[in-house]
Order: structure tokens, then C-alpha cells, then sequence
């Protein structure tokens, strides 16, 4: 799996960008990192009940590659972007991946549901919600959580982070 592959490599990167990161690029993220985390947290607050209910038989949103959709969803390991990586990595240290459930065409953070922290999950996987949830839940509500989510991700600067 040749996007994975190149998905891992991005990954790494992320890591090696973030600790790099001067102390002054720390404090700029410091403060971003706690509005995202308590966002993530609010919003798993309000799907944790229907997740455990639905998606310990379901893994079809932990798939790398879904040929039926001609979709490949991973842009790195976990689906994260370089600044959602920032956002939770800035006071955790992740779980280290497990890069053989990636020849499996799962997340290598599934493990029997996510092995991230509930304030740990890349902004593509917090805002997938598949028909079943999206029935259950107050999406409405979800909605306004993840417009913030976005903004902080839209206004982030990695040039503030590099000072």
C-alpha cells in the first residue's frame, strides 16, 4: 500500500517538526492545544454513549482504503494533518502506531476501537459520522462543536510555531 507507505513517512515528520518546535513556538500552541482538546472532549462527551453502543462491531471508519469508494482517507498515520498533530501531540506523547494493522487496511491506532486519548483524534476522524450516529445523535449541536474545531484549525499558524 504505496499511499501509506508515503502516509508514514509524513507522519514522522510531524513528530521530528514537533520537536523542533522552540520554546516560544510552544507557548503559541500551548494555548491553541487547550481550546482543541477541550472542544474534542465536549464533542466526545456527547457521542461516547452511541459509539459504544454502535461501532465495537463496525470498523468500516478505521479502513485505510475503502476500493468500493475508490477513497483513500489517510493522509498520515491516524488521518492527521500537520496541525491537528500539533494540537494533541503538544502535551501527550502518542501511543506508539501499529503499522501492521496498516496491511490489514485498518488505522494503526485500532485496536478492538481507538487506542488515542479521546482529546487525541485527528479532526478528519471527530468528524466522520456514519448514517447510524448521525441518526442517534443531535448533529445540530455536533455541528457547532466542530465549526470550532475548524476555526482553531483554519487560524492556526505553523509560522508562529517556527519563532
Amino acid at each position: 500500500m504505496p499511499d501509506f507507505k508515503r502516509g508514514r513517512k509524513k507522519f514522522a515528520l510531524y513528530e521530528k517538526f514537533y520537536l523542533s518546535l522552540s520554546e516560544n513556538g510552544k507557548k503559541y500552541l500551548q494555548g491553541r492545544s487547550k481550546e482543541y482538546k477541550e472542544i474534542l472532549l465536549d464533542i466526545q462527551k456527547l457521542i461516547l454513549p452511541y459509539i459504544k453502543k454502535h461501532c465495537p462491531t463496525c470498523i468500516n471508519c478505521c479502513k485505510l482504503h475503502a476500493p468500493e469508494l475508490s477513497i483513500y482517507i489517510a493522509e498520515s498515520v491516524g488521518c492527521f494533518y500537520c496541525v491537528d498533530y500539533l494540537l494533541v501531540r503538544y502535551d501527550t506523547r502518542l501511543p506508539d502506531p501499529n503499522y501492521e494493522n496498516a496491511e490489514k487496511n485498518l488505522c494503526p491506532f485500532w485496536s478492538d476501537g481507538c487506542i488515542l486519548p479521546s482529546d487525541c483524534r485527528s479532526s478528519l476522524c471527530i468528524g466522520y459520522f456514519c448514517e447510524t450516529l448521525m441518526k442517534e445523535l443531535d448533529m445540530q449541536e455536533i455541528y457547532e462543536h466542530l465549526e470550532k474545531l475548524a476555526n482553531i484549525v483554519s487560524h492556526f499558524s505553523i509560522q508562529k510555531c517556527m519563532v
